[in-house]
């Protein structure tokens, strides 16, 4: 398994454990103390913070060429696709409240840093799905 496999595998287990430890959050402080007092446990999103790290676990190793020409090849793709599911993504997520809120009503301006954070997320769980996807099952010369 080459670098940026390992970097999309990290990137997809800290998603979804930060997104599991969030939804046990906010579900348990619901059931305890009701919904205004459970969105405090949304907090736990800052688990995704540790998606930072993964240039620094995984950092190029000295002397070694871990990336070819079809590792190239494949991480520009995965680029692309990323770009393609923005743009549907960005539009959805920019006119869905407008629909439901009307053209005359306003929305609230938290929902800005909210749409920019989902969006972040959204970019790097496709991209880390488009390059396994596209190594497949095997690693980077089949092994598996």
């Amino acid at each position: 398994m080459n670098r940026w496999q390992k970097i999309a595998w990290y990137n997809i287990t800290i998603i979804l454990v930060s997104f599991s430890l969030t939804s046990a959050a906010v579900g348990t402080l619901a059931m305890k103390y009701g919904m205004p007092k459970a969105l405090s446990g949304l907090g736990a999103l800052g688990t995704l913070g540790l998606l930072g790290l993964s240039g620094v676990i995984f950092r190029k190793q000295k002397g070694h060429t871990d990336f070819d020409e079809r590792d190239k090849l494949i991480f520009y793709r995965s680029i692309q696709i990323t770009y393609a599911v923005f743009w549907p993504a960005f539009t959805a997520a920019c006119m869905i409240p407008w629909l439901i809120v009307g053209p005359s009503n306003s929305i609230s301006s938290n929902a800005l840093p909210i749409m920019l954070g989902a969006m972040g997320i959204t970019l790097i769980l496709i991209q880390s799905l488009a390059t396994l996807i596209q190594y497949g099952r095997g690693g980077k010369r089949g092994e598996k």
